[in-house]
């Protein structure tokens, strides 16, 4: 379909050819009373399948194309046959002695663009998200096709879900209670989606504590919506860090610091629970990663081990959480080599990671520098640099990079689920 779709474009281009080549030779020979009388219905599977950006380059074509993104059957044919594409997503972090931080606190300035980055072609595409989304919000979460913000102001918080591509936003209710910077988990398919905002709850002006948890669902093939419903208390003595969630087989995952274990809410169960780390008393910066079919298993832990008695070398590992357990088993280890560059990178700032069990990125804390695992591949390399910012991260106000696995789409129906959620509501204890 895609040769197809090459060669069409190329016989409508006005484009002079260049003599002498086969290439050019082809396209002036090319019959355009075949190619313009293409079924629409053919059309319409090969567009289903581009990525996109390609996909929004080409809708200015004509009215018909810039109209498909309307269309109800095209984008069931999109989400039927568009094959799935593993994308990491990446957001500016700002220092905290920045004038750019001062600002971004009051909700000054706008949002910082999204950084795709595509690990098949090391293409990077950087989007704008001022238009819809405003100043005061930082990404937290990214699942399905769709981003998740949170209101960095103290208080309840409010999340907006959007589509970067389509621009399409949807605002869950706020959460009632107030927090400072909860974790947050999110996931979404296609007839359903769960959002959790946990810890960092404000007792008083002075008081923050991880204490409780609070849900949302909306499922649109049961009908089942609940709002932000507190769920049982957190563990004892847990400490989020980093503030972030993975989801895997109905359960949410974070990592905890005090010390190092891992945190899992059951959203069947509504129950908490805890998982001790792999070797805990010998990380460093651990965080936690969605799995995938390469790896099966549905939650990743990456971190570095270091002891100075310890008998192995210092490295960087990634353990999975066994099906049905909750023992790791170590499935990758950084090679020497590259592990030295990554040191001297890193100088012991800090790293964090993440990804979707087919790819794994690491962000280093202060740099802008990105090392990927492709688990495909067995392969450890470091990314393209980004196009932006340019310069060192002190030149450009920013302290590092924050990443998300993301999945590009055209179409995100659950987001849908948001404005039916206000209309109607049943309760978790119901």
């Amino acid at each position: 379909m895609s040769e197809a779709f090459k060669a069409m474009k190329s016989s409508t281009s006005t484009a002079a050819p260049i003599a002498g080549t086969a290439a050019a030779s082809s396209r002036v020979h090319m019959d355009s009373r075949v190619w313009r009388h293409l079924p629409a219905g053919l059309i319409d599977r090969v567009l289903a399948f581009l990525p996109p950006p390609a996909f929004f380059r080409l809708r200015i074509t004509c009215k018909r194309w810039y109209s498909l993104l309307f269309s109800d059957s095209f984008l069931e044919t999109h989400l039927r046959l568009s094959p799935r594409r593993r994308w990491l997503v990446f957001f500016l972090i700002p220092s905290p002695v920045s004038s750019f931080s001062a600002a971004a606190a009051t909700g000054d300035i706008p949002p910082p663009p999204a950084l795709f980055l595509d690990p098949k072609t090391n293409s990077w595409l950087r989007l704008p998200l001022d238009s819809f989304i405003p100043p005061g919000f930082s990404a937290a979460a990214a699942s399905g096709g769709i981003l998740c913000f949170i209101s960095d102001a103290a208080g309840p918080k409010s999340l907006i879900l959007c589509n970067p591509f389509s621009k399409l936003v949807a605002h869950p209710p706020p959460t009632p209670r107030p927090r400072l910077y909860p974790s947050v988990g999110f996931t979404a398919a296609d007839t359903s989606l769960s959002l959790i905002v946990a810890g960092d709850d404000l007792i008083s002006r002075f008081a923050v504590k991880n204490l409780t948890a609070e849900c949302f669902h909306a499922d649109g093939a049961t009908g089942f919506f609940s709002p932000w419903d507190t769920v049982s208390p957190l563990p004892r003595l847990c400490s989020p860090d980093p503030p972030r969630f993975v989801f895997a087989a109905r359960s949410f995952y974070c990592m905890s610091s005090a010390p190092f274990s891992v945190l899992a809410y059951d959203l069947v169960t509504s129950q908490w629970s805890k998982i001790q780390a792999p070797m805990r008393r010998f990380l460093r910066s651990p965080s936690l990663a969605a799995g995938g079919p390469s790896t099966a298993a549905g939650v990743l832990m990456v971190a570095a081990v270091e002891k100075s008695k310890l008998s192995v070398p210092k490295s960087v590992r990634v353990w999975a959480l066994q099906p049905g357990s909750r023992a790791w088993a170590e499935i990758e280890r950084m090679p020497p080599e590259i592990h030295r560059q990554f040191t001297e990178a890193e100088g012991g700032r800090g790293f964090e990671a993440a990804g979707d069990g087919e790819i794994i990125a690491i962000t280093i804390r202060g740099s802008l520098d990105i090392i990927l695992f492709d688990f495909a591949r067995k392969e450890w390399r470091w990314a393209p640099p980004s196009p932006y910012p340019s310069g060192t991260t002190a030149a450009s106000g920013v302290s590092g990079l924050r990443g998300f696995a993301y999945e590009p789409r055209l179409a995100t129906p659950a987001m849908g689920l948001v404005d039916s959620s206000s209309l109607s509501f049943q309760s978790l204890s119901a």
